[in-house]
Order: structure tokens, then sequence, then C-alpha cells
């Protein structure tokens, strides 16, 4: 695939450099350094805000099959909070019930709802918990401790000028659509590492050592104004050597934010010594653009400073599919499998899209 083929494409050489720019003074120092202090902590929002949302995301899967997942996203001031649990495993799905949970504490700190919550230990590593049904009927309880093992990806240090000034340059500017950029502004902690413990579903047990990610990320998200994203991520089984480093995490993110973006291109590859931003990808819009997600697709994207990378993915099973917002937003996400260069590996593939166009 040629640099021809990859987005975004930006506009002119002059709107490109001026977005860049903007983009830089955005992510400034001061702010990371502030972003910082809120990597293992709740984040609320400054008063009130539509649409604010504090979300906390541990994912782990291995070669066989096997899948956890789980997701609390904290809305407006706490009161809401979104529940997601799902397991993969020895090939039976369980999910937890309700997603949503009224009328909690937003004064709480605790980080915890339904059921599932999830507690900072030292050094990087948290307890994630939770006792609740499964499928309405199988009594569920989990017991797992995150560690990390890879540089820690943080949006306002490691997200790149260029390439997301490439995906504002693309876009009409106004007034109006600065003002948006700035109500929408979202930060992102990323990791991989490991999960350990135990998962007890009915009768069963399942001893896990799972290769995982955590995520936690906070800002307006408004799930109805996205028009569609992919989220891949991914563990390898053995590192990728690329130009000389060497990598085994992989987080792939396209969106199409509707009026601020098209394609809008994130994300990054990680190891134990390093970690670079993912600049430009394969069209995203040519992937479930119908809204039927593929089983078996490729992607191409770009760390920075390396050539350009192609990724064969394997979706199986069936899918776990939440509704959000009122039922105007789909989340398609299941276990895959991906190769790279000969070298093989897992993780979740997820899918979302709009149904209000």
């Amino acid at each position: 695939m040629s640099n021809k083929d990859l987005y975004p494409k930006g506009g002119g050489i002059i709107k490109n450099a001026v977005a860049a720019s903007l983009v830089k003074h955005g992510i400034s120092k001061y702010r990371a350094d502030e972003d910082w202090e809120k990597i293992n902590v709740r984040v609320p929002p400054r008063g009130l805000k539509d649409n604010y949302n504090d979300s906390f995301v541990f994912q782990g899967s291995d070669n066989s099959g096997n899948m956890f997942m789980s997701r609390l996203g904290l809305r407006e001031d706490g009161s809401i909070r979104e529940v997601w649990v799902f397991l993969d495993i020895d090939g039976e799905k369980f999910t937890n019930e309700p997603i949503l949970i009224n009328g909690e504490n937003p004064a709480d700190e605790t980080i915890a709802a339904g059921g599932l919550s999830y507690t900072y230990i030292d050094d990087g590593c948290w307890k994630i918990e939770f006792e609740g049904l499964l499928n309405g009927n199988v009594k569920g309880k989990i017991d797992l401790t995150y560690i990390p093992s890879s540089k820690i990806y943080l949006s306002s240090i490691h997200m790149d000028p260029r390439s997301t000034g490439r995906a504002m340059a693309e876009m009409p500017w106004s007034r109006d659509y600065f003002d948006k950029l700035r109500s929408e502004r979202q930060v992102r902690f990323e990791e991989g590492g490991y999960l350990e413990g135990t998962i007890l579903f009915g009768e069963k047990s399942f001893t896990s050592r799972l290769k995982a990610f955590r995520d936690h990320s906070f800002g307006k998200r408004e799930w109805a104004f996205i028009n569609r994203y992919i989220w891949n991520i991914f563990s390898l089984e053995n590192p990728v050597s690329l130009g000389g480093d060497e990598f085994e995490y992989i987080c792939y993110t396209t969106v199409d934010y509707g009026t601020t973006f098209k394609h809008l291109v994130s994300g990054w590859i990680a190891g134990k010594n390093s970690i670079l931003p993912i600049v430009a990808s394969s069209n995203m819009h040519e992937l479930a653009s119908d809204r039927v997600v593929p089983g078996v697709y490729d992607i191409v994207f770009v760390p920075r400073g390396k050539s350009a990378v192609t990724a064969k993915v394997f979706r199986s099973g069936t899918p776990h599919i939440w509704s959000m917002q009122n039922g105007s937003f789909i989340v398609n996400e299941a276990y895959c499998k991906i190769e790279i260069n000969g070298i093989t590996g897992q993780g979740m593939s997820e899918f979302g899209y709009s149904i209000t166009d």
C-alpha cells in the first residue's frame, strides 16, 4: 500500500502546518503534567456537564480464545454509571445485567458500581473485582490483579501533532468548528500488561494469566455524535521488530467524529522500553461502513518514524453487542486473532457506529 492510500490525507501544505501548530500548542507540557496526575484516580467534571464520562477499562485475552473485558464509565457527575462485564471462557459467553446503574452517590470516590470495582494498589497495579449475576442467572465472581508491562500512552504527551493536524485540515474551519473541538477534548491513558487471578462462573472456575490492556479516559463522550469508530487492541505472543525496536502491544484506533474529524487516526504500539503513536492508517470507511462487521479483515498502520505495517485480523465466535445512548449507538466487540510479519497474537476487535443516520 502506498502513502497515497493512507489517511488522514490533510488539506493544503499551509493548512496542515497551521493545524499541526495548533495541536502542538494544545498539548503543552503544563497540560500533560496536569493530566499525568490523574492516571489512577477518578476525574469528576468541574460542575455538572452534559455527556461527560470518566471511563475505566480492563481487558485481557489468551491464545486459546478466552477473554475478559470490563468497563466502568462514570457519566455526568458520577450518579449514572455504565457497567460492562463480559467473559468468553472455554467457548461459553457471559455478560452482566444491568448495564446502567442509577442512584449512586456522586461524591463517593470509589470506582465501583453494579458489583464491579477497581482499586488501585501500587506501582501501576490494580485489583479488579466483580460479584453478581451473569446472563441473568449464573453466579459470577471475579478476582483479578492487573500488572503493567509496557510503557504508558498518554494522549496529551504522545498524540502526534502532524497526524492530528492533517485530520483537522481535512475539515472546513469556522469559529463554530474550533468551539466544538475545545468542548470535546478527551484525555486517554492506555497501557499493556497482564491480568492474573481467578474467575468463577456457576460451578466452574478459570485461573487466568491473560495478556491485558488498561484504559482510563475522561472528557466529553456523546456516543450519538460519533458516526463510527474502530478500536482494536492486540497482544503479540512474541515481540515484533520494527526498525530495530521491539513491540508487543498494539492499540489501533480510527474515528469518524462527524463534524470535527472524518478520519482521525490514533492509537500506539508499545514494548517494555518504547512507545510510538500511530500516525496513519488504511481507510476506516472500507470496513463495516454497511454496519456488517467482517470476520476477517486487513488493517494497515504507520507508527511514527517506521514503515507501514499490515496486520490480518480474524474475529471469532458470537460478538458481544451493546446498545448505547437510548439505542442510538451500537458497540460490537469480539475476541480476535492477529498476524503481523509471521508473528501471531490475540486481543479484542471493537466496531462502534451510529444508527441515527
